[in-house]
């Protein structure tokens, strides 16, 4: 037994040579060792830029949505107003026609009349036609007339 060292391994057996490792460089002070990562830690390292990038882009597309909307709500309001003021002319228009037709009846014509001092004929005379040549040619001069031309 002296010639085997190690009672485990036999002396048959053929010892393949060890490597020697190398030595690992030397760590700083203060630096501790880190555990790899396991496969549902770096799922959850993977997942946190993915969901703040996907609710980014959501708040980013309420804000459109919402600017959108205020701005059709904006539209809305200035065709409304619009309307509005389509309605007061149509009434103000009706109104406008209501009084023309008054001007031009009967009533309303006395009353223009009547507002602007005019007053009606105390004897009204009817004109009737009388044929060619049953008239006697007048026997004053016309008032109408200009004076020369009645001296000739």
């Amino acid at each position: 037994m002296a010639s085997n060292p190690s009672p485990r391994i036999p002396t048959s057996a053929q010892v393949a040579p060890r490597r020697s490792h190398r030595a690992a460089p030397p760590r700083p002070a203060g630096a501790s060792l880190k555990v790899a990562p396991t496969k549902q830690t770096r799922t959850k390292e993977r997942i946190w830029p993915a969901l703040t990038i996907v609710s980014s882009i959501a708040i980013m597309i309420a804000f459109v949505v919402a600017g959108l909307f205020a701005s059709a709500i904006q539209t809305q309001v200035e065709i409304d107003g619009i309307n509005r003021e389509i309605a007061e002319l149509r009434e103000t228009r009706v109104d406008i026609l209501a009084e023309r037709a008054w001007h031009d009846s009967p009533e309303g014509l006395a009353g223009t009349a009547t507002g602007a001092g005019l007053v009606p004929a105390t004897d009204v005379t009817p004109l009737t036609p009388v044929a060619t040549g049953f008239l006697a040619p007048p026997t004053e001069t016309d008032p109408f007339t200009p004076a020369a031309v009645t001296q000739r």
